[in-house]
């Protein structure tokens, strides 16, 4: 039986910090120009947050677009976003304090691989 290699990307960004407002986890973007599949990870430790993914066809997210939906994940809690075929170029995930006043910390994984 042969092996078969995989092209892969990721990024881990450290820990970050929710706010009262949605703010782009840093680290978190992906360029998936070299590659079709993608998936996301995110790993709540204190406070519930929310989350969405965003995808843009412009390095600079000026186009970008709700690729996930709003989700809700509590505290010690994890949520994951795939897709087979990506359709956007550009990947970011961000994120927002789930009641006010109560910042959450989030770990998030990112990985793209060609299919």
């Amino acid at each position: 039986m042969s092996r078969v290699e995989y092209r892969t990307a990721r990024v881990t960004p450290e820990a970050y910090t929710t706010t009262a407002a949605y703010s782009v986890v840093t680290g978190s973007e992906m360029t998936l120009l070299a590659y079709t599949c993608l998936a996301y990870t995110i790993l709540v430790a204190t406070h519930d947050i929310k989350w969405k993914v965003m995808g843009a066809n412009t390095s600079d997210y000026s186009d970008e677009v709700e690729v996930q939906a709003e989700a809700t994940v509590t505290a010690g809690n994890a949520s994951s976003y795939a897709v087979s075929v990506a359709p956007y170029a550009y990947y970011r995930i961000k994120v927002v304090d789930a009641s006010g006043g109560d910042h959450g910390e989030v770990t998030v994984v990112g990985t793209a691989k060609v299919a």
